[in-house]
């Protein structure tokens, strides 16, 4: 795929320095360097937002269920019965 999108981004002269010396210490290009620097960070802020998203979805499936008057099923009292009975033998 031909790369035809351009990035920029100001920073100080000292914080390009450094990342044109760490680039070239891991081999890369300036250029590589941060592409793969911003897939990385792009990918983990991607993960945090996913677990956030599933985080906040089962905290209020579990105030729903906690809040329900809803009576135990059949197969709950089974399971908690044989627990207790397994328990205090």
């Amino acid at each position: 795929m031909a790369k035809t999108a351009r990035v920029e981004a100001r920073t100080t002269a000292r914080k390009k320095v450094l990342y044109v010396e760490t680039a070239a210490r891991k081999g890369l290009t300036f250029t590589e360097f941060v592409e793969t620097s911003l897939d990385e960070a792009t990918k983990r802020a991607q993960q945090e937002f996913e677990h956030m998203e599933l985080s906040r979805r089962d905290a209020k499936a579990f105030v729903a269920a906690m809040l329900a008057d809803d009576e135990p099923s059949p197969r709950l009292v089974a399971a908690a019965k044989r627990f207790k009975d397994l328990t205090e033998a």
